[in-house]
């Protein structure tokens, strides 16, 4: 497989070899791609997780949370 890479990325992966991170180019685009696919996972995970129920704004979520620690102080007091 031929790649044209920019002279940036070409500089990147040459510095990754020097130190001695990864033995050959292969091993360097394998590792790229396992990063690809796991970033489109989290991806995915995070818009499933939007789309999954509804949203609560968060100054409401913030006001409960205040409201929730006040009354914990409140009873470790007593």
């Amino acid at each position: 497989m031929s790649t044209n890479l920019s002279p940036e990325n070409e500089q990147f992966i040459a510095s990754e070899f020097q130190a001695g991170l990864y033995n050959s180019r292969g091993e360097l685009i394998d590792e790229a791609i396992r990063l690809l696919k796991r970033r489109r996972e989290l991806q995915r995970d995070i818009e499933a997780g939007i789309n999954s129920s509804p949203s609560i704004p968060g100054d409401e979520v913030f006001e409960c949370l205040e409201t929730r620690a006040q009354e914990i102080a409140e009873r470790d007091r007593q």
